[in-house]
């Protein structure tokens, strides 16, 4: 995801990079990176990536292109479910502060292993409810923000996207 992005953004820098699948997916937070034996950031950091659709993307991809399709700029688009993005900390006013779950700074996970378990403790938890919060995490000088998931497909959903001519 890393090399495939950044060779992208520098040879095509106006075109929209969206980064997904499992890698993706699983480095949406800070991370353990086994290869290089620490915590790193976001993929969305080192990836230099618009944005990331997490998870099964099937309902993100559809809005995105879309939205993509009827003219709307990548950079204002920062409200579809199952969706990830860089944000300036000062630009993210915004979001109901009810519905948000604000995790340590990356910062903070690399000097506490304790707030790194924190973390990881409260992605788990609420990645696993059925309407969970937007969840918050400093990086640097920015944010990186992870909307909640769609609702769970229906049977009748499910069919129809394993009914498509892959």
């Amino acid at each position: 995801v890393n090399v495939y992005s950044n060779i992208l953004k520098r040879l095509y820098p106006e075109i929209p990079v969206v980064i997904g699948g499992i890698e993706a997916s699983l480095r949406r937070f800070t991370h353990y990176d086994y290869w290089q034996d620490k915590l790193l950031p976001s993929i969305l950091v080192s990836s230099k990536a618009d944005l990331m659709i997490y998870g099964m993307g099937e309902k993100g991809i559809v809005e995105l292109a879309s939205r993509l399709n009827a003219g709307e700029n990548i950079e204002t688009i920062k409200n579809i479910p199952q969706t990830a993005y860089l944000s300036d900390k000062s630009s993210v006013g915004y979001l109901p502060e009810s519905n948000v779950l604000r995790l340590h700074s990356f910062e903070e996970c690399l000097n506490s292993r304790k707030k790194f378990a924190e973390n990881f403790k409260l992605i788990e938890e609420e990645s696993n409810k059925l309407q969970p919060a937007t969840i918050v995490e400093p990086t640097g000088n920015q944010l990186v923000v992870v909307n909640p998931t769609y609702p769970t497909m229906t049977e009748k959903e499910v069919d129809a996207s394993f009914n498509l001519p892959y």
